[in-house]
């Protein structure tokens, strides 16, 4: 096991951002287009995919972008994705959410993909603050404001989740939490180091379950521990 060093960095989130200017969107779903989750493209490439919850819901993708349409009115509109950025424009929350990942190298050699994500308003005035998320391998971790998060693919059968709050974690617990995480690497360690990292979140009172990636399903804490243990052995 090998988790990739990472320190928690400033939020680099631009106040304001240039909204994409949407061009030539395709024409609205009529009684012309086939609605099937299937989806149908035209002569000209354009694919018209009816969405998997909603019936009424079309989603039109064509060198632009991808629209997603009710009815006939333009609800959503999601840019390609140049170079790791995209935007994705709500006309109905009034909303752009930025969505960009990053592939930086490690001092190891390794690969960390940095991703942030932050919402405006139309005009680009940034709305909220950003989440900022870090993944190597099977870790993932995750900074907003005042939440740390970790989530790590142990093996196929197990997953480990972290969630760290101040205020009601304590800023020495949170700095002790995350310098665990960092520390937690090397095959000579085993998975010890996740063993002791669980025992101090959940001890701090904060949030660490176990899953199974097969299914989603939750895994109560003591047998999680257990599995952890067993991993390698």
């Amino acid at each position: 096991m090998r988790i990739v060093e990472i320190t928690q960095p400033s939020m680099p989130v631009a106040q304001k951002i240039e909204p994409i200017k949407m061009s030539n969107p395709p024409k609205a779903p009529d009684a012309t287009i086939p609605r099937t989750r299937d989806g149908y493209t035209t002569k000209d490439g354009t694919t018209y995919k009816q969405d998997k919850y909603d019936e009424n819901i079309m989603h039109v993708s064509n060198g632009g972008g991808t629209y997603t349409f009710d009815g006939n009115r333009l609800i959503k509109w999601t840019t390609p994705r140049i170079a790791g950025y995209r935007q994705i424009h709500d006309f109905v929350q009034k909303t752009i959410k930025v969505d960009a990942d990053t592939t930086v190298k490690t001092p190891q050699g390794g690969e960390v993909v940095v991703s942030t994500k932050a919402v405006y308003d139309l005009e680009g005035n940034l709305q909220n603050g950003a989440e900022l998320g870090l993944s190597a391998g099977g870790l993932n971790v995750g900074y907003t404001g005042d939440t740390w998060k970790m989530d790590y693919v142990v093996s196929d059968n197990l997953s480990m989740h972290i969630s760290a709050k101040r205020g009601t974690a304590s800023e020495e617990e949170m700095q002790n939490m995350q310098a665990m995480a960092q520390d937690a690497k090397g095959v000579r360690g085993g998975t010890q180091p996740l063993q002791n990292l669980a025992k101090v979140v959940q001890s701090a009172g904060q949030n660490v379950t176990f899953k199974s990636p097969a299914n989603g399903n939750a895994i109560p804490f003591s047998q999680g521990m257990k599995m952890l243990s067993q991993v390698g052995a």
